[in-house]
This record gives C-alpha cells, structure tokens and sequence, in this order.
C-alpha cells in the first residue's frame, strides 16, 4: 500500500510544497531509501528517525525466511 503525504519545507523563511511517498507493505522489509537529491541534513536523518522509532516502542516487523 502506498501512503502519500503532502508536507511542506522550509528554505529561508519560504514554505516549499514537499509531496513524501511511503510503500506501507507488510512483505518488503523494513529500510529507508531516499530518492532524488536530498541535502546532507536529510540524509542524516534516517538515523535519526530510526533511533527515535525504537525509542518510542516501535519494533520492527521479524521476517521468517
């Protein structure tokens, strides 16, 4: 399932339209993959992300090969 949000950027003190895609499905495994030419601080943030994904309870899904 594809997830689509409509957000917003800021570049100065200007709000940049930023559409974000998330494929949802329950049999891919779980990764983040950045597409396009994201600048070095959205780069960084995967990690980011991913710490404060676990810090908050969330786990992962387990797949059984």
């Amino acid at each position: 399932m594809l997830a689509k949000l409509h957000t917003f950027s800021l570049l100065g003190i200007e709000a940049i339209p930023v559409d974000v895609e998330v494929d949802v499905s329950l049999a891919t495994l779980p990764k983040n993959i950045l597409v396009g030419l994201p600048e070095a601080a959205v780069r960084e943030s995967t990690d980011r992300v991913e710490r404060a994904m676990v810090n908050s309870g969330f786990l992962p899904p387990t797949t059984a090969w």
